[in-house]
């Protein structure tokens, strides 16, 4: 490596987290809100979660964007979504939605594991819920004593399975516990998910359905249990970047495989059963996986552009670089189909199936998205040759 390079090529005074004194913040923010009942307790005022909210396709960082601004970081969801690396992601694992961003799923086939590199970031630990070593007497006593803290708790599966939940609130009802918070499912009438108007309690919170867990469902959550050191802007930054190449790894079905499935999907009219569950025509299976890489790429551009403020030299300058490739991979989707088009709205689709029906989509219409995604891959090669130049160059005062 040459001297030039050797040098620090980062600014870190430059830039950080906005609440230093966030372990202050936890102990206040929420707390501030509590509200105590005759039979329970929880955090008010937390404002809704939902698909109809644009650009917040990623359930996992949605709930956590939500949580952090509950307990007073003023963060945003496309930061969140660059602090995990969820904004690189481009996944489609046997059956599994790319967008609920199943955390223990990606470990197991990448061996990732970032996600708390965004609460770590404003000096916040976090405890899992151990659904192989807690009972569900275990797991009820965990978020009552967090949400008694103020501290909101994140849940998967709290209304659907697969996806993220988040906990505000409980109360004694002659079957025992019962809680509720917000979840992406509150004002939906999907057949897994229990009618919402049955749902909501008087502060305007659901039912979280499936908690205490239900003996099918084997997933878990995360309890914001204490202060930590927080993570300094460029160690976040620079384990952002790390999970980006990570990502990519060579699976079948995550990654580049993820792309090569779908340009062959799109070329040859076949689309898997896993676009959308085991209704082959299921219009909401081609939409999501498109939706949800759209957000995912408009989240990496934005993040990694607002972090350029931490480099300086030929890293800052790669970095946009790199930023401005997903801006393409994004705007060449767009070109394609709009965002607007494939949102959720209301509980249902706003667009319109024939567009995307397997046996109803147009071949002019097939081939302008594998085309798309062909250029979206060759600019992730690009992206990942830029950051790998970063890190090889990365070096800290």
């Amino acid at each position: 490596m040459s001297e030039s390079a050797k040098k620090p090529n980062q600014s870190p005074n430059s830039y950080s987290p906005h609440a230093p004194a966030i372990a202050h913040a936890m102990k206040n923010a929420a707390k501030n809100k509590m509200i105590t009942t005759e039979n329970g307790a929880y955090i008010d005022s937390v404002p809704s979660l939902g698909f109809a909210i644009p650009w917040r396709e990623c359930t996992f960082s949605g709930c956590m964007t939500l949580i952090l601004n509950a307990l007073g970081a003023k963060v945003t969801y496309e930061r969140v979504m660059g602090l995990t690396g969820s904004c690189y992601r481009v996944s489609m694992v046997y059956g599994w939605d790319p967008g609920s961003n199943i955390l223990h799923i990606t470990t197991a086939h990448l061996g990732i594991n970032s996600d708390e590199n965004a609460n770590r970031y404003f000096g916040i630990d976090a405890a899992s819920i151990d659904m192989d070593r807690t009972t569900n007497e275990d797991r009820v006593s965990m978020a009552k004593d967090s949400i008694d803290r103020g501290v909101p708790v994140l849940i998967l599966g709290s209304r659907s399975p697969a996806e993220w939940g988040v906990l505000l609130g409980y109360e004694k009802t002659a079957d025992g516990w019962q809680f509720f918070g917000r979840s992406y499912f509150d004002e939906m009438n999907y057949s897994y998910v229990p009618a919402a108007n049955a749902a909501f309690t008087a502060n305007q919170y659901v039912f979280a359905c499936n908690f205490p867990y239900k003996e099918r469902l084997r997933v878990g959550g995360k309890i914001f249990s204490e202060a930590c050191s927080p993570t300094s802007a460029l160690d976040a930054l620079k384990a952002s970047l790390e999970t980006c190449l990570s990502m990519f790894q060579p699976h079948e079905k995550i990654g580049y495989g993820a792309y090569d499935k779908m340009i062959r999907s799109f070329v040859s009219n076949d689309f898997q059963t896993d676009w959308g569950g085991n209704d082959r025509t299921r219009d909401d299976g081609v939409a999501s996986i498109i939706r949800n890489l759209m957000d995912a790429r408009r989240a990496a551009y934005l993040y990694l552009g607002e972090s350029a403020g931490l480099l300086t030299g030929e890293n800052k300058a790669d970095l946009l670089t790199a930023a401005s490739l997903y801006k393409e991979m994004f705007d060449t989707l767009q070109a394609v189909v709009p965002y607007e088009k494939l949102r959720h709205g209301g509980g249902q689709s706003e667009f319109q199936a024939r567009d995307f029906d397997q046996s109803a989509m147009t071949e002019e219409t097939r081939q302008e998205f594998a085309k798309a995604l062909r250029r979206c891959r060759d600019c992730e090669v690009q992206a990942h040759g830029i950051v790998h130049k970063i890190l090889d160059n990365w070096e800290t005062k």
